[in-house]
């Protein structure tokens, strides 16, 4: 596959993990969760809030692999992936996360870390009423963040050799 090709499949599938990320932070804005939430309500929530990141998450590793910074392994890649798109690395690429999406983005992924490795908790209505938060406020910043991604990968695809 051409070099044009990969970085415009890149496009496609950053597109439908954003889209997919997107809908998720959406679906979560309209959820009511209070403090005596149900607790139907409170799976919705957290679900979302998995799903959400798992699709950025998703995009952010897609990234790494096309542009040839592989993905990092080890305990802790999560965290490595998520700061690390946070950089501009010389030569390869701008930094695809500002610093505000990098705090936010953090947030969630530790919630998802707790979401998937604690099976006999009970979900906190106030933590989950924050991460609907952050999420919401994270929305405005990932469509920019992407929207430059976007930008620089169609002018990375339309350079002569690419």
């Amino acid at each position: 596959m051409s070099t044009t090709a990969r970085l415009q499949r890149l496009r496609a599938e950053v597109a439908s993990d954003r889209k997919a990320a997107l809908e998720r932070i959406d679906e979560l804005a309209g959820l009511d969760i209070r403090p005596d939430g149900e607790a139907g309500e409170l799976a919705r929530a957290a679900v979302a809030l998995h799903h959400a990141y798992g699709a950025v998450e998703a995009l952010l590793a897609r990234v790494a692999r096309t542009l040839g910074e592989g993905e990092p392994g080890g305990r802790d890649w999560h965290q490595e992936l998520l700061l690390s798109m946070g950089l501009e690395i010389e030569g390869v690429r701008p930094a695809v996360l500002g610093p505000e999406s990098v705090r936010l983005l953090r947030r969630l992924l530790a919630f998802r870390h707790f979401f998937r490795h604690a099976y006999a908790v009970a979900l906190d209505p106030e933590q989950l009423s924050r991460l609907k938060e952050d999420a919401t406020d994270l929305r405005p910043h990932l469509q920019s963040d992407l929207d430059r991604l976007d930008a620089f990968l169609a002018r990375l695809a339309r350079t002569p050799g690419a």
